[in-house]
């Protein structure tokens, strides 16, 4: 008898990260996608739901890095433990970003003279100017993720969250943002962090964020991908998201990530 297979997830059906885990599952037999919302309070709702009437035979929880966890140096599977798993870019809308996949869009949709995108060299264009605008932003982002301990604070001070960008992108704005928040917890907790350890750290990412990064297309990696997107439609004025999204998942090849390559081995070799 084969066995059942349960892959939770955040979102909910029709997501972003149930429409990817689709694609990765594929053909595997007896294997169900089920999303939970959040990634808060993941362990307790997925444990709630393996004492149910059917019980997995194997079952993981994959979900979004965030800021929670160093990007690896490697574009590699990472994981807590043996149940969860987390992906290695930043998001799970970071993976549909892809200048072919975009360029053919526009082709598709004949909207390459609307935004004077005539190849796809001119979509890599569009994305690093795109990258370099929120730079400074995802700099700090990274900076608190890096500084913070569990739920003490966020890695941003937009209350909408991301996919929201703040009203000034300039250094000096971001990193004055990031270090109150910071300097908030402090004073409710007693933690000791220091401004030279924040901006030890901001300067590391600064200078992460080379020329070479942008060129290498690194930010599709690192940068928060519902934060990309809402710069790249500010660029794009009227840009189709929704659209170019439905349009990725239906072309989405998994096969292009080792990661997602490295999940769908061990769904079919741990959980078959």
């Amino acid at each position: 008898m084969s066995k059942f297979n349960t892959i939770y997830c955040e979102g909910k059906k029709g997501s972003p990260d149930y429409d990817i885990l689709n694609k990765v599952v594929g053909t595997i037999g007896a294997t169900r996608i089920k999303p939970i919302g959040s990634k808060h309070g993941a362990n307790a709702i997925i444990e709630y739901q393996e004492k149910g009437a059917k019980k997995s035979d194997f079952y993981c929880f994959f979900r979004d890095r965030d800021f929670d966890f160093p990007v690896p140096q490697n574009e590699e599977l990472c994981f807590d433990d043996k149940k969860t798993y987390r992906s290695c870019r930043t998001t799970i809308e970071n993976y549909l970003f892809d200048t072919s996949l975009f360029f053919r869009f526009l082709e598709t949709e004949k909207l390459n003279s609307k935004y004077e995108i005539r190849t796809e060299n001119k979509v890599r264009e569009v994305f690093i100017e795109t990258a370099k605008s929120i730079r400074f932003y995802q700099a700090v982002r990274h900076t608190l993720g890096e500084l913070r301990f569990p739920n003490n604070f966020e890695t941003t001070w937009i209350k909408e969250g991301s996919g929201h960008l703040p009203p000034n992108l300039e250094l000096a704005y971001c990193q004055s943002e990031g270090w109150k928040l910071i300097c908030d917890v402090v004073s409710k907790t007693g933690k000791e962090w220091t401004e030279d350890n924040f901006q030890s750290i901001l300067k590391k990412y600064l200078e992460l964020f080379n020329d070479i990064f942008f060129k290498e297309l690194k930010f599709l990696i690192y940068f928060q991908g519902k934060d990309f997107a809402k710069a790249l439609t500010n660029k794009l004025q009227n840009f189709p998201l929704k659209n170019y999204y439905k349009f990725s998942i239906k072309h989405f090849d998994y096969r292009k990530f080792k990661d997602l390559v490295e999940l769908r081995s061990i769904i079919e070799n741990t959980g078959t």
